[in-house]
């Protein structure tokens, strides 16, 4: 996996902050989870699945903040919500205690993919140790 860390400071303490909870079990005061808005037929929805999609759940992003795929259009549940509605696909919405913190529209590639997820895990757990 390639990843592009424009802030490696703020990896370092991820990475330390994830290596200090024995069998990778992470505490549940995070509640993040990653949403995807996706759409049958989405060419850059299937890239992503291709490139990223098959290994997320394995990689400590993955584990810090599960995937949830949910098809564009369709209700969320009542618990997520966003602070507005998603207009393209793919979209992925970081989301904390079912509140929206980020999101980018779009998929660029696996390298801008991987350096939003962690610059903006970066900002919430950095944010959470203060």
């Amino acid at each position: 996996m390639k990843l592009l860390f424009k802030n490696p400071l703020s990896f370092s303490y991820l990475i330390l902050f994830l290596f200090t909870y024995p069998n990778g079990s992470l505490p549940n005061s995070f509640n993040l989870k990653l949403l995807m808005i996706d759409d049958s037929g989405c060419p850059y929805c299937e890239l992503w699945e291709e490139e990223v999609g098959y290994k997320y759940s394995k990689t400590t992003e993955g584990k810090l903040a599960p995937l949830i795929r949910h098809h564009y259009g369709l209700a969320l549940p009542s618990e997520i919500i966003l602070n507005f509605e998603p207009v393209f696909t793919p979209t992925f919405i970081l989301l904390e205690n079912n509140l929206e913190k980020y999101r980018f529209e779009g998929y660029l590639g696996e390298e801008f993919f991987w350096s939003f997820l962690e610059e903006y895990l970066g900002k919430i757990t950095s944010a959470k140790k203060k």
